[in-house]
């Protein structure tokens, strides 16, 4: 329908989408993924829309909280730019965002979100004709289906479509089969039971469970380091160690979350493919950032910068599945999201914006990827990634007006910097994280 009606207005270019969908699945860890090297099977959707897609296997998020790093996808700018890094952060109605741009083009636009920190109290469903939260952190399950629901009304004009859900977000159990479908049901231990308590797991820091969370924000926020809980042990005698079966029931039990989410999404496919969409819209499947899962001590995605949380899946599908298979390796970040839809559906670039469209690495002719990518964190954390090391600064909030010139002369691998790789990439991620911090 939505194509015979653009044909009739003569509308769309040829090879330009009727359509263009972006699907955000939180919380969703890029090593999860078959197409990323996983073993286990447990995402044959995602695996198979990989197949039919252009996959950037090394995409970054520009923050490790949700509303931030979804912030900079709208805007194609760091979140620290628009409002302050907390959580008193509003968009400003007037921000130019990848929705305002199509919807300006006469594009319909529509937004169907599970709430949490995508709530329309934070300003993002700027430039959305519809802007759904009412899915409170809820999953693709719900909010895929309100948004084929919306595409069977009369569409007069292409549209773009944004969908999300939590499916992969704490807490990890899932409905049967699925929240069991790796760990033990029968299991008693303290991990089984984080796994069962919504936000437990988040409570995890240095290895070991605490039931009193203000006193780890009281080590994050006061001391003058990033402790990241680190010293909890002395901070709370009552927070308890977790063993190693602990850690891997928790894994185990995401895993089950991340089959989960994959059949939501199987699901939300079907849901396309039996409206004749999968020939006209071009689709885009990314997460907002990763999870740690006891690698570093802790859960959940505020404490660390790591690749566990800033790697993100990337996947762009195009009518037809065009150009289905291609991988990409080079470096790119969320903020190259936006220009590349816009490119995609042939519209003026976004105003303001950092990043780059993606479009000449659909054909591999003249495309490079970026020497660095970078993330921003709500609790004093920056960090930039190069091709084989990522260095992250610890303890210094990005609107501090020093940050510069104090990471211009802070040791590598002293109390603030933190080197992880290639030794000899230190001056090149030093420099620029002092351009990220200016």
């Amino acid at each position: 329908m939505i194509a015979l009606a653009l044909h009739l207005l003569g509308c769309a270019e040829p090879n330009q989408p009727t359509g263009v969908i972006v699907v955000s699945l939180d919380t969703l860890r890029a090593d999860r993924l078959g197409a990323w090297g996983n073993p286990r099977d447990l995402t044959p959707n995602l695996d198979r829309f990989a197949a039919e897609s252009v996959t950037f296997t090394r995409a970054y998020a520009q923050s490790n909280e949700t509303l931030f790093s979804h912030s900079s996808l709208f805007t194609s700018r760091f979140a620290s730019a628009l409002a302050p890094l907390d959580r008193s952060f509003r968009l400003s109605p007037g921000a130019p965002t990848v929705a305002a741009s199509f919807s300006q083009a006469g594009w319909d636009t529509a937004a169907f979100v599970a709430g949490g920190h995508l709530s329309a109290v934070f300003g993002l469903g700027a430039g959305f004709d519809s802007y759904d939260d009412t899915a409170a952190f809820g999953s693709l399950r719900e909010t895929g289906g309100a948004a084929l629901a919306w595409l069977d009304r009369p569409h007069p004009a292409p549209f773009f479509l944004f969908v999300h859900g939590y499916d992969t977000h704490d807490r990890y159990l899932k409905p049967t089969p699925f929240g069991y479908a790796f760990a033990d049901p029968l299991a008693k231990s303290a991990g089984a039971q984080l796994a069962r308590t919504t936000g437990a797991t988040s409570d995890v820091v240095g290895g070991r469970y605490s039931p009193h969370p203000d006193r780890i924000w009281g080590l994050t926020e006061a001391h003058p380091r990033f402790e990241r809980g680190r010293d909890i042990a002395s901070a709370d005698p009552e927070a308890r160690p977790l063993s190693q079966e602990d850690v891997a029931h928790i894994a185990q039990v995401y895993d089950g979350s991340v089959a989960w989410a994959d059949a939501c999404f199987g699901l939300f496919m079907a849901g396309l493919d039996a409206r004749g969409l999968l020939d006209e819209v071009a689709i885009v499947v990314l997460s907002d950032h990763g999870e740690e899962l006891g690698e570093a001590g802790v859960f959940n995605h505020h404490y660390s910068m790591s690749d566990a949380v800033t790697q993100v899946p990337l996947m762009v599908r195009l009518p037809g599945g065009r150009e289905g298979g291609r991988r990409v390796d080079g470096l790119v970040e969320l903020l190259d999201v936006a220009p590349t839809l816009l490119d995609l559906a042939g519209l003026p670039e976004l105003p303001g914006a950092l990043g780059r469209s993606l479009v000449p690495a659909f054909t591999g002719s003249g495309w490079t990827g970026r020497a660095v990518a970078r993330t921003e964190g709500e609790l004093r954390l920056l960090s930039v990634r190069g091709p084989a090391a990522r260095l992250t600064a610890e303890g210094l909030r990005v609107e501090n007006p020093f940050a510069p010139a104090l990471l211009e002369v802070a040791p590598i691998d002293g109390v603030s910097l933190h080197l992880e790789g290639q030794p000899t990439e230190g001056p090149t991620l030093r420099a620029a994280l002092v351009e990220l911090a200016r």
